[in-house]
């Protein structure tokens, strides 16, 4: 048996399983961030463990789309807000002052929305940052494992305008290799539907006949200066 191709296989059906069943939401998603974008909002992401994966495939890449801002924990670390154990015992998501610590280091803005992403949407942190965005007016769109979610009776979605589903089994893992499950699914569909939702973002700008704020690599000539054009107008809101 070839264990590679077996992956392969089934995460390519996962994958085409993913986007056939969530195409309209992937659609509507990128519609919502593309008009908090167009309204000088910047989308404010935030994953939880691996969800902090999603995250980094939106958020300040080449070919990506500028507007996009990761709120990240190892900063409070580096700003001495937060101590790196929290992190990793998991307590940080049990800590609703983590949220008050992002806003003495972010600049952040009554015209943003949220992308919330976490695999069983039930830590406290995530569903207080939620809450607190809705009581504001704001948009928030919630990445879950939706099978992991009803099981552990998630909270998330409570608060989401729209949500993507990572289309995982409950556990997480892709392969059983005598008798032994190893390898996971819900990584990797949920980067493909990140980068599907960045090409739909793009589609919304063009077919309206905006320029899209597609970064550019580093590699490329002028890529800085161009870059600078994009983020400059956001002062520290974006990066």
């Amino acid at each position: 048996m070839d264990i590679k191709k077996a992956y392969f296989d089934l995460i390519k059906d996962r994958v085409s399983d993913a986007y056939e069943r969530q195409k309209d939401q992937i659609r509507a998603v990128a519609e919502m961030f593309s008009a908090c974008m167009e309204n000088k909002g910047v989308v404010q992401l935030f994953g939880v463990r691996h969800g902090e994966e999603f995250v980094n495939e939106l958020n300040y890449r080449a070919g990506g789309i500028a507007p996009f801002h990761g709120l990240k924990l190892k900063e409070l670390v580096l700003k001495e807000l937060l101590k790196q154990e929290e992190i990793d015992s998991g307590a940080v998501y049990e800590d609703l002052s983590v949220i008050d610590k992002f806003a003495q280091i972010y600049d952040l803005d009554d015209r943003d929305m949220y992308c919330l992403v976490s695999f069983y949407g039930n830590e406290p942190l995530i569903v207080e940052l939620a809450s607190r965005a809705k009581e504001k007016g704001q948009k928030v769109v919630a990445v879950v494992n939706k099978k992991s979610y009803d099981l552990c009776a998630g909270k998330l979605l409570d608060y989401a305008d729209l949500y993507l589903d990572m289309d995982a089994d409950e556990p997480d893992l892709a392969l059983d290799i005598d008798g032994i499950r190893t390898g996971q699914l819900s990584s990797t569909v949920c980067n493909v539907i990140a980068q599907m939702i960045t090409a739909e973002i793009y589609n919304c700008f063009v077919s309206k006949g905006k320029e899209a704020p597609v970064l550019l690599s580093a590699n490329i000539k002028g890529a800085d200066v161009h870059n600078n054009s994009l983020t400059d107008p956001y002062g520290r809101r974006v990066r």
